[in-house]
């Protein structure tokens, strides 16, 4: 039988995976979970220290460099991991010092570290009789939390939202709802939240969009197995008003899953689209399958790059609509998924230009004269926003800019643009296209 770890060797170990062999940091909890019995409260603690570790690594690490006198040896790095979970606990949440020493100092032992009970007690304890001369400056912890590519990168981009947009990623994001209208409305579905005294507010920049004052679980969402709510950012809920479409259109979402935007088209709609789906990885396409099956919506679910050359049927005519949620580094989301931070470089980021680019330049031939086109992503970065687009339609001569509007998103030359920090919702860029 496996050893039953604390929740903080759980969370060093978890950590360690991510941040060091670059596991996704969604994943790496999935699995732990499925594989071991850990109850409500424990689970939600682990999940607290993991994203806390992902999120304010560059910080805690300085304060870890202060603390050692040398830096732990590469073989027992998960005692590097020990030790940020301790700090974690101390300079960012209200732990008791006693439960947060006491039970750190317990996980070398169940991770075979007892060598390292002295120093991570030590290194603990001198950071509590020390911490008043070390008060946290959070727009430093901010910066220092965020590689230095990216820290570049965002100023350049935003000099004037920079500060902002950096807190924003070290925040916690709200849990927000697109209720599903075919079932119920938006009041009706916050009237069952409410008898479920589960507190919740309209979302004012989504149609659909509900958001809670505190996240549950979705297995405490009334009717969510039943279809009549799905999880999404108000960001992502807005390509659904940035794409009008009516019934029997052949629409086809060319990067769907794992299905929120389809869905939300075909909800909308009355599941009344011709609507295809592709996605390049069939492990994702069997994610899409069950956000359409949860939800009883149909599609056209192909496996498919579509970057290449179409080997699904085309319809004769060509695509009424074409939505591209294109490939991305995805910092405009980093609020939600902290280990981005960890994973992406300024490499990749030019590795997924060439890629959206060729995405973009092998669908606009599938578009029928008179359809519309969306591109949006989740970044916040112009190379892979306003840039990418800028060069599309200087290649083509039938690619007219479609003026998109939104109370609560930057407008600019190309299209629109979500900040964290500066708007209530992930950053999300968009640009509609229309076929001439």
């Amino acid at each position: 039988m496996a050893k039953i770890l604390n929740t903080r060797a759980i969370a060093a170990q978890l950590s360690w995976k991510i941040i060091d062999q670059g596991k996704s940091l969604d994943a790496v909890l999935k699995n732990y979970f499925e594989a071991h019995d850990v109850n409500n409260q424990d689970r939600a603690f682990v999940q607290e220290l993991v994203y806390g570790v992902c999120r304010w690594y560059g910080a805690l690490n300085k304060s870890v460099s202060n603390l050692l006198r040398s830096p732990i040896r590469k073989k027992d790095r998960i005692v590097h991991y020990v030790l940020l979970v301790g700090l974690y606990q101390l300079r960012y949440l209200q732990t008791a010092e006693h439960a947060a020493v006491g039970e750190t100092v317990n996980a070398c032992t169940q991770l075979n570290k007892q060598w390292a009970k002295k120093l991570i007690n030590g290194c603990l304890r001198s950071y509590l009789r020390n911490n008043s001369s070390e008060s946290s400056d959070k727009n430093n912890d901010n910066i220092l939390s965020h590689p230095d590519w990216l820290n570049k990168e965002l100023r350049s981009a935003w000099p004037e939202q920079f500060n902002d947009i950096v807190a924003c990623n070290n925040i916690r994001p709200p849990m927000c709802l697109r209720v599903n209208r075919r079932i119920n409305s938006v009041d009706e579905y916050l009237a069952k939240l409410d008898s479920e005294n589960i507190a919740a507010s309209t979302d004012p920049y989504s149609e659909d969009g509900i958001i809670l004052e505190q996240a549950v679980s979705v297995s405490a969402l009334p009717d969510f197995f039943a279809g009549a709510v799905s999880v999404q950012d108000t960001a992502a809920q807005i390509a659904c008003d940035f794409l009008p479409a009516q019934a029997e259109m052949h629409v086809l979402d060319a990067c769907a899953a794992p299905g929120g935007k389809t869905a939300h088209l075909l909800e909308r709609h009355n599941n009344q689209l011709n609507m295809t789906a592709l996605d390049v990885s069939e492990s994702r396409c069997e994610q899409l399958q069950n956000t359409l099956q949860r939800l009883n919506l149909d599609a056209n679910i192909v496996c498919s790059d579509a970057s290449q050359k179409p080997n699904w049927t085309v319809p004769l005519q060509g695509y009424d609509r074409i939505l591209i949620d294109a490939p991305c580094s995805g910092v405009g989301v980093i609020r939600r998924h902290p280990d981005i931070k960890h994973h992406r470089t300024l490499a990749d980021v030019e590795a997924l230009e060439k890629t959206q680019a060729a995405i973009l330049n092998n669908l606009w031939p599938l578009l029928k004269p008179g359809g519309l086109m969306l591109y949006m992503t989740c970044s916040i970065l112009p190379q892979e926003n306003e840039q990418q687009i800028s060069k599309f339609v200087g290649n083509q001569n039938d690619a007219m800019l479609t003026e998109l509007k939104h109370p609560n998103a930057l407008k600019l030359k190309y299209g629109v643009q979500t900040l964290p920090g500066i708007h209530n919702m992930d950053g999300f860029f968009y640009s509609l296209l229309t076929k001439q």
